[in-house]
């Protein structure tokens, strides 16, 4: 009986062991959206290691058409995905992530009240925004902390136009960011050249206000520096980065500065497409992406943000390998910074300055087709 015991809770064990691998603590997991028209299958999943910047055990984690823009909400292991469509309404679908393998499990979808859904946030564990690209508005879809989406679906319709044509015929809501307390959140639409801003109070949500831009300009993407205290805006047509500082209700209105990505002959040639701060706060990232042989330039800007009283200062940026940066994303150690080059098909890893915010390419790299988002868990 002794000796049946003890070799039935060995295989217990071997087998709990099997079944539930811990992760070493200088890996991480990390999320990738992809566009499906070629042959990636939605959501994939891969670890990074924080110590030399290498990227292994990639695994498709859920299949799903055009995952193209991804959010994590770390405390109660969730991540949101869009399903993005142009000619349809689309989703929103909601994962469970595994606190030790990272494997996603899904738990709901809703229909988003928009078309080509693009760019999903969390206002707060309750709350997600979402922002609709070729329908111009923007919904807010309240969530409950097991995952599922609940009713009512609030849906504000942005209006204008702008000067570029092509692009600006209609509006184009590219994105949607709260603030860091949760009480703003900024709209940045493409077509309509503003910011349009929301306020949330007491779970109601309302149009408070509208941040216009330069005609041409083209918002698309924001970001938040880590103290809460400045506001960028990168501007897809006319490549500028715009800060902001809070006016006397604790909004991101005053426009503080204005710095010039690229000079006005290349314009045309280019899209500028994402920006972040580094985990300090001390540098601003931006990418450029090119979309003409000649004029084209695909890179990642550096820009020293350490003095928020001054004008981002360009100190760098960097070119090597980098091909059409639609997203990128710094790692949990700011040590490196992940870029999703959509037409070369790779993620390519620079190590990063911590000091001057200079990014050197390494070794590293992972192939997939057309990596859109990253976000690390």
């Amino acid at each position: 009986m002794r000796l049946t015991f003890t070799v039935s809770m060995l295989l217990t064990t071997l087998l709990f062991a099997c079944q539930s691998p811990q992760t070493p603590k200088n890996q991480v997991t990390f999320y990738i959206g992809t566009y499906t028209n070629g042959s990636s299958e939605g959501i994939y999943k891969a670890l990074f290691d924080t110590v030399t910047g290498h990227i292994s055990e990639l695994q498709l984690a859920a299949r799903l058409n055009n995952p193209s823009f991804l959010t994590i909400y770390q405390k109660e292991k969730l991540l949101v995905a869009v399903s993005e469509r142009d000619g349809s309404q689309a989703n929103v679908f909601s994962y469970e992530i595994h606190p030790i393998s990272g494997e996603l499990s899904l738990l709901d979808s809703v229909a988003t009240g928009g078309q080509a859904t693009c760019y999903i946030s969390m206002v707060h564990k309750n709350l997600v925004a979402i922002a609709n690209y070729v329908s111009g508005d923007v919904s807010f879809i309240p969530y409950s902390n097991k995952g599922t989406f609940e009713s009512p679906v609030t849906t504000f319709k942005h209006s204008g136009t702008g000067p570029v044509t092509d692009r600006q015929e209609a509006p184009h809501a590219h994105s949607i960011l709260a603030d860091p307390n949760g009480s703003y959140i900024y709209a940045a639409d493409l077509g309509a050249d503003k910011v349009m801003v929301y306020e949330l109070d007491q779970q109601e949500i309302r149009a408070a206000g509208t941040i216009l831009m330069t005609p041409g300009a083209g918002p698309r993407h924001l970001a938040f520096s880590p103290c809460g205290q400045q506001m960028a805006l990168l501007n897809e047509l006319n490549h500028t980065v715009i800060t902001f500082s809070k006016d006397e209700k604790g909004a991101f209105t005053n426009q503080t500065a204005t710095v010039q990505l690229l000079p006005d002959s290349l314009h045309r040639g280019n899209k500028s497409a994402d920006i972040h701060y580094s985990p300090d706060g001390r540098f601003l990232y931006a990418s450029v992406r090119a979309i003409d042989e000649v004029t084209g330039v695909d890179k990642i800007e550096v820009m020293d943000v350490t003095d928020k009283d001054s004008a981002p200062l360009r100190v760098g940026s960097e070119e090597s390998g980098i091909h059409y940066p639609r997203n990128f994303s710094i790692d949990p150690s700011g040590q490196f910074l992940l870029v999703a080059n959509k037409n070369s098909h790779l993620i390519t890893v620079y190590e990063r300055d911590q000091n001057t915010g200079q990014l050197t390419p390494i070794d590293a790299s992972l192939e997939l087709d057309s990596p859109v988002c990253i976000q690390f868990y």
